[in-house]
């Protein structure tokens, strides 16, 4: 794995002194720049240009749902995992509505911040089991049954194998290798899922998995 530069964006010096810590001993981890607020950020991160952005959500002077919005908007190819000890559902919600690639406690263990780096840095996607719990919490299972079997009916074997994968949080180049296929088959099975589930892109692919049990992913 190539060396990799980290933005740490949280308006707690001790928790990103702690961080840094941690870091310090991920050997694939080269730098790690620090903003106290989603002002600071934007400001900086143009120049700084990390691989993968860590980001609190409630900050002074610009929190960090508008932060990530207004990066996102203007690099869509900046990668943001949410980092917060909220389990707000709206929060959860907006975050990855807006396109980040991962949410995640600060209580996370270092073994799944490691985890999540690694994957979102290979292009893949990382969510905290608390965080699926969260999403599954408060559906109507009724609803959420009714419409697990209308969509998944529509599914090939293969289409449900690479949509758990998805959620599991591989890459297409992963998946590829994983079940012997092109990257390129990989893309097309998931063309294919966005338009049987109504969904744009892979974030919202597993949004939509979670909330109605289309993939069975241990939580």
């Amino acid at each position: 794995m190539d060396k990799i530069s980290i933005m740490i964006v949280d308006d707690h010096k001790i928790f990103r002194d702690g961080l840094k810590l941690l870091f310090s001993h991920f050997s694939f981890i080269d730098k790690v720049h620090e903003a106290s607020n989603g002002r600071e950020f934007l400001d900086h991160v143009g120049e700084l240009n990390p691989d993968i952005i860590l980001m609190d959500i409630n900050m002074p002077l610009m929190g960090g749902i508008e932060a990530t919005v207004e990066a996102l908007d203007l690099n869509p190819e900046l990668k943001i995992i949410v980092l917060t000890t909220f389990h707000n559902e709206d929060y959860i919600e907006q975050m990855m509505l807006a396109g980040v690639e991962g949410y995640m406690l600060k209580r996370s263990t270092p073994e799944e911040f490691e985890s999540a780096l690694m994957k979102v840095h290979d292009g893949g996607n990382f969510f905290s089991d608390e965080i699926i719990q969260v999403v599954l919490k408060n559906l109507s299972m009724k609803k959420s049954e009714s419409v697990r079997k209308q969509t998944t009916s529509s599914f090939t074997d293969r289409e449900k194998e690479v949509l758990e994968l998805t959620c599991k949080g591989y890459n297409n180049e992963q998946i590829a290798e994983l079940i012997h296929i092109s990257p390129k088959t990989v893309e097309k099975y998931k063309s294919s899922l966005f338009q049987k589930t109504n969904t744009y892109n892979t974030v919202n692919l597993i949004i939509y998995a979670f909330k109605y049990k289309l993939v069975d992913i241990p939580v």
